[in-house]
């Protein structure tokens, strides 16, 4: 399966499993081009259900990407934390991350 392919089967399951969606972004070495075949896939998935309790949260979304392609890191970002303008994270994915 390519990438795109499962990032979009990913998204569809977290919709799914009951988690809106604001906005979702490829960045890192994928998005930047320079990513080899064992590169991680790394997704951010805004949503207003997010960023409460990030280390389960990332739990979570990570088992719902686990089946799809082991290589997705799933990144949990809130509303309020995309719109960060300190994080150097958020910086990163602004800059560098494709729409999904």
């Amino acid at each position: 399966m390519n990438t795109d392919a499962a990032i979009r089967l990913f998204l569809d399951r977290v919709h799914k499993a009951g988690i809106p969606v604001s906005h979702a972004y490829m960045f890192g070495s994928w998005a930047k081009g320079t990513a080899t075949e064992h590169s991680d896939i790394d997704v951010c998935i805004v949503s207003p259900q997010l960023g409460i309790d990030p280390i389960a949260e990332m739990v979570k979304l990570r088992q719902l990407a686990y089946p799809i392609d082991s290589r997705i890191e799933p990144i949990p970002l809130s509303d309020e934390g995309f719109n960060d303008p300190y994080s150097t994270l958020v910086s990163e994915i602004r800059r560098y991350g494709k729409p999904v």
